[in-house]
């Protein structure tokens, strides 16, 4: 009798496991086939050693950077576009932590890593020598990508222009200002950090607040001869001067400017008598 019974119960649970199984496939609509093939946005990063943390056999870690971005997406047949593009432009973190200012100079586009986002269910693959999204690459020049829809008919080729990246000068970095502020109201010795990143190959520029206005900066850029030419700003216009017959000059050897620059207020000049050394 407990046989029979055994054989009725599993004959139960297999029946309603079947039923069960069949309202579940019956009750589910089909997902759609997407025919959209599109590069919706895209990213890039930088990954270096990071020397100063180990893992446990000894090997440097691997840290990223991710690269500042703007993107102008172009479809094709729109403004005489012959084909589907994205043109990419990018900028250089400050350095920061183990993304140090030598870390920094190495970025170049033989070394990134680009990533996608893509249409619903959609895939990408590249055409001929373009690097693997994921994967450190050269886009030095224009990269094709053909991505193929959810539907497994409907595809697009894609290029990708990155362009130059901007220039980081050897005189871009941290520096620590010393020196003194000389206000006629309220004069100052000045000892703070502060960050001056490059505008060409020869020119740097930073912020200058610390002059007691929101808005002030200063370029500094290096003749051949390493005398400087230094340059104040008030919110983009040009505010003082160097200090007549005063030293403006870098020294390459202790990475080292020394500044005199001035500009007119209502109760005198403020002169600025700085050091700036590299940290």
């Amino acid at each position: 009798m407990k046989k029979i019974k055994f054989i009725i119960l599993g004959l139960v649970v297999l029946i309603g496991t079947t039923t069960l199984t069949s309202c579940l496939k019956s009750g589910l609509d089909e997902m759609p086939a997407f025919s959209d093939a599109d590069i919706t946005s895209i990213g890039f990063e930088y990954r270096f050693a990071d020397s100063s943390d180990k893992w446990t056999d000894g090997s440097s870690t691997v840290k990223y950077i991710t690269m500042g971005l703007t993107k102008e997406i172009k479809k094709a047949g729109v403004n005489g576009n012959a084909s589907d593009s994205i043109i990419v432009s990018l900028s250089v973190p400050a350095p920061s932590g183990s993304f140090t200012r030598e870390e920094r100079q190495k970025i170049s586009l033989t070394s990134l890593v680009g990533t996608v986002y893509l249409s619903t269910a959609a895939t990408v693959e590249p055409v001929g020598d373009a690097p693997i999204f994921g994967e450190p690459g050269d886009y030095t020049k224009i990269r094709q990508y053909k991505v193929t829809a959810a539907d497994g008919k409907t595809s697009k080729i894609w290029n990708i222009r990155v362009k130059k990246l901007p220039i980081i000068n050897q005189y871009e970095g941290t520096y620590h200002s010393s020196g003194h502020f000389d206000h006629p109201s309220s004069p100052r010795d000045l000892d703070l950090d502060k960050y001056y990143s490059s505008v060409d190959a020869t020119t740097i520029t930073g912020d200058h607040s610390d002059l007691g206005s929101n808005g002030y900066t200063v370029t500094i850029k290096v003749n051949s001869d390493n005398t400087c030419i230094v340059t104040q700003y008030a919110s983009g216009s040009v505010l003082g001067e160097m200090v007549p017959g005063a030293v403006n000059k870098y020294d390459p050897t202790t990475k080292t400017f020394t500044l005199n620059y001035r500009y007119m207020g209502g109760n005198g000049y403020r002169t600025i008598s700085e050091t700036l050394t590299l940290k």
